[in-house]
């Protein structure tokens, strides 16, 4: 017995949500710590955290499955 995946539609939606979520979380994380640390590093980095989750959750969003019809 094999172990077979499924395209789930639904599991890539509710991914890129939780996705946007933490991008929010990070991005209030490091805007917190570059405050309180007064670092702009640490402010920059949190922007590019969020930046990339927020790219992933839109590539996540975007992915449709096609059949082709014979």
């Amino acid at each position: 017995m094999g172990l077979k995946l499924y395209f789930n539609p639904k599991a890539l939606e509710a991914l890129a949500k939780e996705l946007r979520r933490a991008s929010w979380g990070v991005g209030a994380a490091a805007a917190v710590g570059g405050v309180k640390l007064e670092n702009a590093s640490v402010l920059v980095a949190g922007g590019l955290g969020w930046l990339v989750l927020q790219v992933a959750a839109v590539a996540l969003e975007s992915i449709r499955e096609e059949r082709s019809v014979k």
